[in-house]
């Protein structure tokens, strides 16, 4: 089918399923106009839709936390022990210039798209030169972007920068970014720090008052790892988001990133702000210490999407991810078998995933007056057939080679797999070439090595 020329402009289209905020629907049809949904409902009030028959339309999926410029090095981090940060992620990023940044950017881009993302949120102390090249690639494949910029006050200490910084300075660089991002309706700011390890409490409470004050988003690492809540303590005899919770820092304008190893009280001063956290399920498997106990969260009503935290841009198994760490970590204990029935683990996926990343009254839920991001999806798959429960499908069964069509803000982004707009051969030759300097950095540094170093020697 010719996607690129179907969705062109405008449309309705009738589907086999609809997933809407309450729930699937069949013989349901959506309309489109430009940037925006324009109507949705039974099939009978749109009589001029297009058929979409064996196809299914679900809102687009949000990559609620990732780093995009650390996307050609993900697969360095294969057996390596937890906080990679210090080792790879920090010495790989710090230094790169606009056009790595660009490179890097664009081919996340790539495989969010293709793994049915229509918006990531990205993390990073990123300086303007830096953003001038994740903006570019953003606008150039049509992804919606929560950008990223920030400044620690102890950058030399924790190794996101080089020196130490004063308010004055660090709030200069937030307010450039704001200005940054103005002209581009797809692309917000956002501010990043480092918590604790990179700040003072008095800084970060500034930075909170700061971002409620412009309505931006405040990113936070917290409670990740063993070593960050012994420090937090150690420091501060507190834990890190009851540090955060004592400043003042939290409230519905700030993100909490994997929020791992959080007690009973925390997640309580989670609920009491209404702040929002990412649940990254992939990084507890792939390097973490822990899993993030999502299903406790989403019984409080925390806002919380999934993020892959630069593991696989694959929408689906992150999707997948999410149940079964859930499942294994928190349901099978106490033979919990519904352990959020699938709609749990889609709703944060996709609208859930959009409120608590900024996005709630412009784009997320497909209704009237959002944006149109959405997917269209291939239903023919054996793997999917016959179907009898949709959602729990999608949850287990899917994968981004269903993915036909992806349409961001009104716009074919991605049709049959490929970009729209703009050539993937000349971004692979590039991209590989940048790749090597960008891997290369001289302080990066693998405890465990490649995986033949551990195969068995004939």
């Amino acid at each position: 089918m010719d996607f690129e020329n179907l969705l062109s402009a405008s449309a309705t289209l009738a589907p086999e399923v609809l997933l809407t905020p309450d729930g699937v629907k069949r013989n349901w049809a959506i309309r489109f106009d430009g940037k925006k949904i324009t109507g949705i409902g039974p099939t009978a009030d749109f009589p001029d839709a297009t058929p979409l028959p064996g196809r299914a339309i679900i809102p687009g999926m949000v990559d609620a936390h990732t780093h995009v410029g650390q996307i050609f090095g993900k697969a360095l981090i294969g057996g390596e022990p937890a906080q990679i940060w210090k080792r790879i992620w920090h010495p790989m990023e710090r230094d790169m210039d606009e056009e790595q940044s660009y490179l890097s950017a664009k081919w996340a881009f790539w495989e969010a798209m293709r793994g049915g993302f229509t918006k990531v949120v990205n993390y990073g102390l990123n300086s303007i030169e830096k953003n001038e090249g994740v903006h570019r690639a953003a606008l150039e494949t049509g992804i919606r972007l929560v950008s990223a910029c920030g400044l620690d006050e102890f950058s030399g200490d924790v190794g996101t920068g080089h020196g130490n910084y004063e308010w004055s300075q660090i709030e200069d660089v937030i307010l450039a970014h704001i200005d940054h991002c103005v002209p581009h309706d797809m692309i917000a700011p956002s501010v990043c720090c480092s918590s604790f390890m990179g700040n003072t409490p008095e800084t970060l409470s500034k930075l909170s008052a700061l971002c409620a004050d412009k309505g931006i988003l405040l990113q936070i690492h917290s409670n990740e790892h063993f070593p960050e809540v012994h420090e937090s303590i150690l420091r501060h005899n507190m834990r890190p988001t009851e540090l955060l919770h004592k400043h003042d820092v939290l409230g519905p304008h700030v993100i909490l990133h994997h929020t791992t190893i959080v007690s009973e009280p925390e997640i309580e001063m989670i609920v009491e702000t209404d702040t929002a956290t990412s649940y990254n399920p992939l990084a507890s498997v792939w390097k973490g210490n822990a899993v993030a106990p999502a299903l406790r969260m989403a019984q409080r009503g925390v806002r919380f999407g999934i993020g892959s935290d630069t593991t696989s841009a694959d929408g689906f198994k992150n999707l997948m991810a999410a149940e079964a760490c859930q499942r294994i970590e928190h349901a099978l204990p106490v033979a919990d078998f519904s352990c959020g029935a699938a709609w749990t683990w889609v709703d944060a996926a996709t609208t859930q995933g959009a409120r608590a990343t900024g996005g709630t009254g412009d784009h997320g839920p497909l209704q009237k007056d959002m944006a149109a991001d959405f997917l269209i999806l291939d239903m023919m798959h054996p793997e999917c057939l016959p179907s009898h429960d949709f959602e729990w499908e999608l949850v287990r069964y899917y994968n981004r080679d269903q993915v036909d069509a992806v349409v961001v803000n009104g716009k074919v982004t991605m049709a049959n797999g490929k970009p729209v707009g703009w050539d993937v051969d000349e971004l692979r030759t590039v991209g590989l070439e940048a790749a090597k300097t960008i891997t290369s950095a001289p302080d990066i540094k693998r405890c465990h090595g490649s995986s033949d170093l551990y195969r068995p020697k004939a």
